[in-house]
This record gives structure tokens, C-alpha cells and sequence, in this order.
């Protein structure tokens, strides 16, 4: 079990169904008598029980703001990637590169 703060940064696996489902960044607004409210990166508030609280992985640091060169992500996958990307566009930084 994960014990988390507000302000920490997580990966929430919705679960939704769909064909591209991704866990999403989100980060942790509250944690009250076993509820967890995140804020996802699409802005969107979910609250998580502690019975979906299994959905919830924390976030390595080098994807909470992003890194120039992917392959320093510690979080080297799908949503990670994913994430990296949409920090650098939103910051206009639209450039990465993944090297070794």
C-alpha cells in the first residue's frame, strides 16, 4: 500500500475500456478518512476508494516535469512517454530526443 500526501504526483489507471487505455498523470488534491481525490492531467477530479486504491502508482520525479531526453525517464513506458510529451507541447517545447 502507497501512502500518499497531497501534492504527490501519481499514475491513475482508470480503467475505462477503451482501446487505448493509458494510466494518466494526476496529483493528490486530498486524502481523507481512506478517500483520495486526484486532479488528472486532462483536469478532470476523481475521487478513489480505497478499494480502487490499487489504481493508483506513484509517479517517478523525472515525470512530474519532464525531461529533454526520454531515456532518462524513470518511468520508461506508454503513459510516461505520453506525459513527457504533453508537458514539452504545452510548454512549446515540442522537441525530444531518445538517445543513449
Amino acid at each position: 500500500m502507497v501512502i500518499l500526501q497531497q501534492g504527490d504526483y501519481v499514475w491513475l489507471d482508470l480503467k475505462t475500456g477503451r482501446e487505448f487505455d493509458v494510466p494518466v498523470g494526476a496529483v493528490v488534491k486530498l486524502c481523507d478518512s481512506g478517500q483520495i481525490q486526484v486532479l488528472d492531467d486532462e483536469g478532470s477530479e476523481h475521487w478513489i476508494s480505497p478499494q480502487n486504491a490499487t489504481n493508483i502508482k506513484p509517479m517517478h520525479p523525472t515525470s512530474i516535469h519532464g525531461v529533454e531526453d526520454m531515456i532518462r525517464l524513470g518511468d520508461l513506458n506508454e503513459a510516461g512517454i505520453l506525459r513527457n510529451l504533453l508537458i514539452r507541447y504545452n510548454e512549446r517545447v515540442i522537441y525530444v530526443r531518445t538517445s543513449l
